[in-house]
């Protein structure tokens, strides 16, 4: 769906050509943002969060994507820029392997989520959906052409959680409220980077810098390399397998 419209070159995009689904969108995320609020969009593919953050960025939004291939340091500086309100939107493919709280999200729109797979399975819509969970004032909004089984599940499940929750809250007299989260700054743990959507692993320079980050930091930041090694071990890409392992060694001390 999203894909195949995106298809054409922004310069031919014209306001009158927007299907349904994606007027909507812009609209939601418009309200979203004049309320303070931050959005998460989820991709299937690579290609697709960067068509979808080329589109938003030439319709005057603040938006970066966020995948796999985007240096682990730097994926962190983008979370951190949409937390302190630099920029609105991040869209990506599996956000969810960021591993962190973003209280400050009000909207998580799921593309193409009628697309039966791993990335739109019950479980992952689930966890999806639990990702704005963090604020009461949030809201998910599955975009697709029909129903499929896992969607449906899925929602039959958040309905049935969100119940037993609001019956938990009123019996014990409990108002939600948003979760709260520090934003660390990662200037300590930097060299002089900058978001010029730059691909590649962790410099030698970068992981030198990383020792200097907190415990807790340095684990979700080897947390999120021993995943990219697995990757790459999968992809029979074991130049990149011996490089992310090298890194995970100096940054552990061992």
């Amino acid at each position: 769906m999203i894909e195949t419209y995106l298809q054409k070159k922004l310069n031919e995009v014209k306001k009158s050509d927007f299907p349904p689904f994606l007027d909507h969108l812009l609209q939601k995320i418009r309200m979203h943002i004049n309320n303070q609020g931050k959005i998460l969009l989820v991709t299937l593919t690579k290609k697709s969060s960067e068509e979808v953050t080329n589109f938003l960025v030439a319709q005057g939004f603040k938006a970066f994507y966020l995948h796999s291939e985007i240096a682990t340091i730097d994926r962190w500086e983008i979370i951190k820029k949409l937390r302190t309100g630099e920029i609105d939107i991040i869209v990506g493919v599996n956000l969810l392997r960021e591993g962190i709280d973003l209280p400050e999200v009000t909207m998580i729109g799921v593309l193409d989520a009628d697309k039966e797979g791993f990335l739109r399975s019950t479980t992952s819509l689930i966890q999806i959906i639990g990702r704005a969970a963090r604020n009461p004032q949030s809201e998910v909004v599955l975009y697709a052409d029909s129903f499929t089984e896992s969607m449906i599940k899925a929602l039959r499940e958040t309905y049935r959680r969100r119940r037993i929750q609001e019956l938990y809250n009123t019996k014990n007299g409990i108002t939600p409220k948003s979760a709260l989260s520090n934003v660390k700054s990662l200037e300590t743990v930097k060299d002089d980077l900058s978001l010029d959507q730059s691909f590649g692993s962790i410099t030698k320079g970068k992981v030198k810098k990383l020792k200097k980050a907190t415990k807790a930091e340095r684990e979700i930041i080897l947390k999120d390399l021993k995943i990219q090694l697995d990757d790459a071990i999968k992809a029979r890409e074991f130049e990149k397998a011996a490089l992310i392992r090298d890194q995970i060694k100096e940054i552990s001390g061992e």
